[in-house]
Parts: structure tokens; C-alpha cells; sequence
């Protein structure tokens, strides 16, 4: 196990800054997952990391020592690349054998090291097979192993899951956080996918433009994103500009349209009357109700898709925004239809409008 420091870590290609002076630091088997969309900087952060791409500034220190300087094979960083890279002329044994055979290590060890990994990722009795013969989850596994089994102080993941479908991509999920408590390897994930971050990591840093907006655990940053834009990549859809207003008892008032809304008065600490204001709720927080009451609205249905698990609508005429509730249990909702939606006051994200 190690720890991994990133001080004032920056890349800039031309007058493109693609990170920009980046502060991180991982604790000894902690796994962190870099977030965020095309272009934020979290590959080229990982590729810093690992040496590939030498930064323009700052260091990276792995157990305190700087490695910034030192070639990627001194490093004792493991890497799992998003294509896996595997040798396809190489049996699955020699694809995990062949860091160990650049160590030079005894013909032994390295069969009891390779064998010992391929029963950890579960491909014991596989190690004759080519890269051809095996499915997309065991080819992931493989690349893996070969990435563990040499024992890095580092595991880099970049994009680990992108290219499986979604049953083995949560298995997958299960597996990989197994391996890595298993191990306590220190681990630095690259994911688009913010339901995959918060599945594996033990805190989230989210990115944007080479900067770092949110850090935080997984719960934290799902639940309550630092602004709109985290809000919008976190998975929420409904978002509602309003005013603020005077307080109710421990609730503050928010003018939506012809709508007052309540929230938490400590959900709102930076707003003070007149502010502009924006209000953003996850879809399955947002509830169908029987009868009026607080924070409840009426709206039309414009549109309902059923999904399995929630029915998804799309529900105008409640403000000026379209509103999109998912209804768990199975709704027979038909488009046109009036629905009387619910707003829970502690669900509400409050952000103050910053035009």
C-alpha cells in the first residue's frame, strides 16, 4: 500500500491548460474515482500519474518521494487500460506473466504469482486460453490480474467498465471493489459514469475544464452536488429558478412562477430575500400526491415511458420548467392526463443564481 500526492499537478498543451494546478491526496488504500464528462482533464491526470505525459508543473509523490521525473516502468504502477491491451498472440497465462518476466523474477515464482491472481479474478483454469477465446468480462479480468501481479503500490483504471454490457458491468462493479479491499491497493479510477463512481470509490472528485469542483464521499456528492452543473451531471433533472422569499418557522420561502415552494431554511444559509435562486430535485424524490398541501403542484402529463423499475414523466404547467418525476410503483399514467405531484422540502438542492 501507498499514499499518492498531487501538488499543483498541471498540463497544458499550446495555450490549452488541460489540468490545471491539481491538488489530491490519497490516502493508503483508499480508492478515489475522477469524474466528470469528454475533456475535463481526468485522463491526462491519469497519464501524469503514471508517467506517460509529463506535467507541465507540480509534483506527484507516491509515499512521499517525488516520482514525477522517473519513467513510467520505475514507477511500480499498476495500469488497466479501457481497451485492456492485450497481447493476442499471448496465452491468458503469458498476458499476466509478462511484467514479471521483464522483473526477471525465478520461473517458480512467477507461476505460483501468476496462478495466485487468476484464481483472485476467478479465471483459475483459463491459462492456456488466447484473448480470442475468452468473453469481454473475462478479457477485463485478465487485464486486471496482469495489472495487479505485479504487486504496484499504485492501480490505475481508466474507463474499466465502458466497454461491457450493463449486467456484467455490475458485476464487474462487485468485482473490482472486492479485489481492490481485498488487496488495499491504493486505486485512482477514470469514469464518465457517475452511478459507477459512487458504486466503487470511497470519495468522489468531480471535474470540469482541468479544475476540481466537488470532492466528497459517494452519498455526499450524489445527494447533494455543489452546484448546478454537479447537480446536472450527478443525474438531476429537474431544475426550477426562483425567488427567495421571507421564512417560514425553520423553512424558507422560494417563489417559483405563481408557486411558493418551502426548503429548508439550512439548505438556503446563502440566499437572503429577492436572490435569485435555483431548486434541483432528483426525478424519484419527486412524489405523486391525493390531495393539496404543502409544496404540492398540479401539472399535465406531456409524456410517460416505462423503464421496469420507475415510470418516467415529463409534467408541464407545474412551473415554467418542465418537471420530470420517476413514479416508482407501476403507473398507468396516460399522456394529457392531470397529475397532482409532491415536492419533499429535505430532497430540495438550493444554489443561488449566479448569471
Amino acid at each position: 500500500m501507498a499514499t499518492l500526492e498531487l501538488q499543483g499537478l498541471t498540463k497544458r498543451f499550446g495555450e490549452f491548460t488541460a489540468v490545471d494546478s491539481m491538488n489530491l491526496k490519497a490516502a493508503e488504500g483508499e480508492m478515489i474515482a475522477l469524474l466528470g464528462g469528454s475533456g475535463c482533464g481526468k485522463t491526462t491526470t491519469l497519464r501524469m500519474i503514471a508517467g506517460f505525459t509529463e506535467p507541465t508543473a507540480g509534483q506527484i509523490l507516491v509515499d512521499g518521494k517525488n516520482v514525477s521525473t522517473i519513467p513510467p516502468y520505475r514507477r511500480n504502477i499498476g495500469i488497466f487500460f479501457q481497451n485492456y491491451a492485450l497481447f493476442p498472440h499471448m496465452t491468458v497465462f503469458e498476458n499476466v506473466a509478462f511484467g514479471l518476466k521483464l522483473q526477471k523474477l525465478p520461473k517458480n515464482e512467477i507461476r505460483e504469482r501468476v496462478e495466485h491472481m487468476l484464481a483472485l479474478v476467478k479465471l483459475t483454469g483459463m491459462d492456456k486460453r488466447y484473448p480470442r477465446q475468452l468473453s469481454g468480462g473475462q478479457q477485463q479480468r485478465v487485464a486486471l490480474a496482469r495489472a495487479l501481479v505485479t504487486r504496484p503500490s499504485i492501480l490505475l483504471l481508466d474507463e474499466p467498465l465502458s466497454n461491457l454490457d450493463a449486467k456484467l458491468r455490475v458485476e464487474m462493479q462487485v468485482e473490482i471493489k472486492r479485489i481492490q479491499k481485498e488487496l488495499g491497493i491504493t486505486t485512482i479510477i477514470v469514469t464518465h459514469d457517475h452511478e459507477e463512481a459512487v458504486s466503487l470509490a470511497d470519495r468522489v472528485i468531480v471535474m470540469n475544464a482541468g479544475h476540481i469542483l466537488q470532492i466528497g464521499k459517494p452519498q455526499e456528492v450524489f445527494d447533494r452536488p455543489a452546484s448546478p452543473f454537479i447537480a446536472d451531471f450527478m443525474g438531476f433533472s429537474t431544475f426550477l429558478h426562483g425567488i427567495a422569499a421571507g421564512a417560514e418557522g425553520d423553512m424558507r420561502l422560494i417563489r417559483c412562477g405563481a408557486h411558493t415552494l418551502q426548503v429548508p431554511a439550512e439548505a438556503a444559509q446563502e440566499l437572503t430575500e429577492g436572490d435569485a435562486c435555483i431548486l434541483a430535485i432528483r426525478s424519484e424524490n419527486i412524489r405523486t400526491a391525493e390531495q393539496e398541501g404543502v409544496n404540492t403542484v398540479r401539472g399535465t402529463v406531456k409524456s410517460a415511458t416505462y423503464k421496469g423499475h420507475t415510470t418516467r414523466l415529463e409534467v408541464s404547467g407545474c412551473f415554467e420548467e418542465m418537471v420530470y418525476p420517476a413514479i416508482h410503483e407501476y403507473a398507468d399514467v396516460q399522456e394529457g392526463s392531470e397529475v397532482l405531484l409532491h415536492f419533499p422540502a429535505q430532497h430540495f438542492c438550493v444554489y443561488k443564481d449566479i448569471k
